[in-house]
C-alpha cells in the first residue's frame, strides 16, 4: 500500500479492528485453557496440559492469519525457552500448507502470488505482493512485539530472550514483503549450483523491482513428487542446506515440500527465496565448530561455541554445569549409527540443557537448527538411514579452512 493510497482514518481503524480481533481470540484461548486444567487437574498431567496449549495455541495463530503462524512456525523450534510437550504440538499444529511443484500457472500465498507469463520471450514466474499484505504485517507485527513485550515481563528468567527472540523473527517474516531482498538472495544462491546438482530461478533484473519479482520459470512436477533415486535425493538436499549454513551464510528457512523438488534430469529446483536468513562470519563460525565437535563428539567444543552464542552471559555456576550436561550429552550420541540418530531428538534435548542453565541461544544461531529440523523429516523419509553428521564433516571442514585462508 502506498503513502498516497493510505486513509488517516483507515490506518487507525485497522490496528483497532485486529486488536479487537486478537483480545477474542485470546479470550477462547484462555477458556479453553482453562477448561483443560479442569480436566487435567491433578499430579502428573503437566505434558498433557502443555500439549492442549500447544493445540489451542496452533489453532488460535491460524484463525489471526499469516504474521502470527511464521512466527508460530518459528517459535516452535525454540525448546529452550519452551517446553518440548508445547513446542512439538505447535509444530505439529501449524505444519500444514499446501504442497506445491505442479505444472500450474498460479499459485497463491498469505502474502503474495506468483503467476506464469511470457516476458521478454522468457518463460517467467511473476511474484507480487498482495496489496494489503505490508500493511497487515506491519499493524500484526506490531502488535506481536506489545504481546512479547507483556510476556517478557512476566517471564524473568526468560523475558529479555524471548523479546530479542521474536523482535529477530518478526524482521525475518516482514522481508517476505521485501522483493528487492529475496532478489539479492537468490543471486547469492545461485553460487550453489557451481558445486551442487541444484537450480534456482534467475533474477530477470530488467523486469524486476520493489513491486515485483520476475524469474525464470522452473517446471514442475505433475502428478505429484516423484524420485528416481531417493536416497540420492535425500543426500543431496542435505548436503544443499550444508553448503548454505557452513559456506554461502544465506540459509534457506522455508525446505516444505512446496519449495523444493527434483527435475528430470536429478536435479533439485529450489524456490521461494523470500524466507532467508543470513548468517554473518561470526554465528557461521560458532555454528560450524559446534556442528564440527558434534560430529566428532568433542563436548568442550560445543560447549564454548554455543555459550559464545549465547544471547547473555551465563554465570560461572551455570556454565560449570552447562558444560557438564553437554558431557553427557555429546557421549550419548558418539558412535550411534545413522539410523539411531535424531537430529530433532538431539535439538530437543539440548535445548533442555540451555534452558535449564539460562544458555538462551541468541536468534542467529537458532536459525540453522530451524532449517535443519525442517528438513529432517522429509530426508528420512527418502532414506531412513542416512547419516546426517558424516555428511556435514567434510563441508565443515572446507568452510573453516576457507575462512581461516582468508584471515577471517
Amino acid at each position: 500500500m502506498s503513502a498516497a493510497d493510505r486513509h488517516p482514518l483507515r490506518d487507525l481503524a485497522w490496528p483497532v479492528v485486529r486488536t479487537a480481533q486478537i483480545a477474542v481470540v485470546l479470550c477462547g484461548v484462555a477458556a479453553s485453557m482453562a477448561g483443560s486444567l479442569v480436566r487435567h487437574a491433578g499430579r502428573g498431567r503437566r505434558e498433557r496440559i502443555l500439549r492442549d496449549a500447544g493445540a489451542v495455541v496452533s489453532a488460535a495463530l491460524w484463525r489471526l492469519g499469516p504474521a502470527f503462524i511464521k512466527v508460530g512456525q518459528m517459535l516452535s523450534s525454540r525448546r529452550d525457552l519452551f517446553a518440548a510437550a508445547f513446542c512439538e504440538e505447535l509444530e505439529s499444529g501449524l505444519a500444514r500448507g499446501r504442497a506445491g511443484g505442479a505444472e500450474e500457472g498460479v499459485e497463491i500465498g498469505s502474502v503474495a502470488s506468483v503467476e506464469r507469463h511470457l516476458v521478454g520471450g522468457v518463460d517467467a514466474a511473476v511474484k507480487t505482493i498482495h496489496p494489503t499484505a505490508a500493511e497487515r504485517l506491519r499493524v500484526d507485527l506490531g502488535l506481536i512485539t506489545a504481546m512479547t513485550g507483556i510476556a517478557g515481563a512476566l517471564l524473568r528468567r526468560s523475558g529479555p530472550t524471548l523479546r530479542h527472540v521474536v523482535h529477530e523473527m518478526c524482521a525475518s517474516v516482514r522481508r517476505q514483503t521485501d522483493l528487492v531482498a529475496e532478489a539479492a538472495a537468490l543471486r547469492r544462491l545461485e553460487d550453489l549450483e557451481l558445486v551442487l546438482p541444484v537450480v534456482f530461478p534467475r533474477v530477470l533484473d530488467d523486469a524486476s523491482g520493489p513491486d515485483v519479482l520476475t524469474m525464470t520459470w522452473l517446471p514442475g512436477q505433475a502428478g505429484g513428487r516423484r524420485f528416481a533415486d531417493p536416497r540420492r535425493t535425500a543426500k543431496r538436499l542435505v548436503l544443499t542446506l550444508y553448503e548454505m549454513l557452513f559456506v554461502n551464510g544465506v540459509v534457506h528457512c522455508d525446505l516444505h515440500p512446496g519449495n523444493w523438488w527434483e527435475l528430470p534430469d536429478g536435479r533439485l529446483a529450489i524456490v521461494d527465496a523470500g524466507f532467508t536468513y543470513e548468517l554473518d562470519d561470526e554465528m557461521r563460525t560458532h555454528f560450524a565448530e559446534f556442528f564440527l565437535g558434534m560430529s566428532s563428539g568433542n563436548a568442550e567444543v560445543c560447549a564454548t561455541h554455543a555459550l559464545a552464542a549465547a544471547a547473555q552471559p551465563v554465570s560461572p555456576e551455570h556454565e560449570k554445569a552447562f558444560r557438564r550436561d553437554m558431557e553427557h550429552l555429546i557421549g550419548s550420541i558418539t558412535g550411534l549409527t545413522a539410523g539411531s540418530f535424531s537430529l530433532t531428538g538431539f535439538a530437543a534435548r539440548f535445548f533442555a540443557v540451555q534452558r535449564r542453565h539460562r544458555a538462551f541461544s541468541r536468534a542467529e544461531f537458532i536459525f540453522p537448527l530451524m532449517a535443519l529440523l525442517a528438513i529432517e523429516g522429509q530426508v528420512k523419509q527418502l532414506d531412513p538411514g542416512i547419516n546426517f553428521q558424516s555428511l556435514a564433516g567434510p563441508v565443515v571442514l572446507r568452510s573453516i579452512v576457507a575462512r581461516a585462508r582468508a584471515g577471517r
